[in-house]
């Protein structure tokens, strides 16, 4: 059944009305369809807040108004969830709180011979407090959505965002349904996410990752990592079914197994792009899975190496493979055939790998058409 979708009229309210909002915690500033929080640089927030003291306009903030009609999605219990603002909302409150200052470079447009350069709040509230009155009574114009249809409102904030540098996990996000919410959760427990990989998750790139190595156990062939068959998968797993949490417990299961060999925030799991490769290569259930992680290991180090002299184009290949269309099916192909066979060279090999790619060249001819 079709639900209502209210939008008001555009409404008033000040800073100070949205921070005291933050302090009584009635704002929900990390709603499912949201992105990362802090993802402004200083900088930016301080040009946000110039504006303010000099009187620029500044974008509407959009908010869901929760508390209305006996709301069923109000899963916060809060009165408001930001669906676009987000950044410049966290902007104001850090910066009423003094954990934000102005620029090193600001000027007061009003009045250039008052100096406000890298300051705090508190400073301008006891040495201008008019200044200060004025940042707090700034008048925002926002925009109130009522709706109890959770879908309106991911779209609503898909919309809002589409001339945003909204990246493609942030958008899946925002799919929401079963499958995403097990997603979230996961990486925030899981050891291979908590303690193992490298890269942080600023946008979203721990449940970009996940997504990818879903994809690998959803299916018994490799696919491309693309945006349509990785939203295809959430998508179609809205809801929760049987063959999607066989999938899930067997990525678990392998995840937990690899987490007993890795180092925590392991060099060779830094790199988004390369650890579907590893996935893929690794036999976590083998006797020799140690002996695998230490050939990726030193098979990491040789390509390091070989960046120097560029002597050998195998790895060349890899490199170029590994940067260009590295979510494409080929590119993960090509470069799990590259692995198995060097694997062979390692484990059979009387020598280092590293003295039989200076000696005999592993073997292999130096064209990776030849592999």
């Amino acid at each position: 059944m079709f639900q209502r979708l209210e939008i008001s009229p555009i409404g008033k309210a000040t800073i100070k009305n949205i921070c005291e909002l933050f302090e009584q915690d009635q704002i929900d500033v990390t709603p499912d369809y949201q992105r990362m929080g802090h993802l402004w640089k200083p900088e930016k927030k301080q040009l946000l807040i110039d504006s303010i003291i000099n009187d620029y306009d500044i974008p509407k903030i959009y908010f869901h108004y929760l508390n209305s009609n006996g709301n069923q999605i109000n899963d916060s219990g809060k009165l408001l969830a930001v669906i676009d603002g987000k950044q410049r909302t966290e902007a104001f409150y850090e910066f009423l709180n003094n954990d934000l200052k102005l620029s090193k470079n600001f000027v007061f447009l009003e009045d250039p011979s008052i100096d406000l350069k890298d300051k705090k709040f508190d400073f301008i509230k006891k040495e201008y407090p008019s200044i200060a009155y004025k940042i707090e009574s700034y008048k925002l114009d926002l925009v109130f959505i009522d709706t109890d249809e959770k879908e309106r409102i991911e779209d609503l904030f898909l919309r809002l965002n589409e001339g945003l540098p909204l990246n493609n996990a942030e958008r899946r996000k925002a799919i929401q349904g079963y499958s995403v919410n097990k997603i979230l959760t996961d990486i925030t427990q899981n050891p291979f996410f908590v303690d193992k990989v490298s890269f942080k998750n600023n946008r979203l790139e721990h449940f970009d990752l996940y997504t990818k190595l879903l994809l690998i156990e959803h299916n018994d062939d490799i696919k491309s990592f693309t945006k349509s068959n990785l939203d295809s998968l959430l998508k179609e797993n809205k809801t929760q079914n049987q063959e999607i949490d066989t999938t899930f417990n067997e990525l678990q299961n392998r995840l937990a197994l690899l987490s007993q060999h890795f180092n925590n925030k392991d060099p060779l799991l830094k790199s988004k792009s390369i650890v579907p490769l590893f996935y893929l290569f690794l036999e976590p259930n083998s006797q020799s899975i140690n002996e695998q992680i230490e050939f990726l290991r030193e098979f990491t180090e040789l390509r390091k190496e070989n960046r120097k002299d560029q002597s050998n184009k195998i790895f060349i290949e890899f490199d170029r493979l590994n940067q260009q269309g590295a979510h494409q099916k080929t590119s993960l192909e090509k470069r799990l055939l590259i692995l198995k066979r060097y694997l062979e060279v390692y484990k059979n090999g009387d020598l280092s790998m590293k003295s039989k790619i200076k000696t005999e060249g592993l073997g292999l001819r130096k064209n990776i058409e030849d592999i």
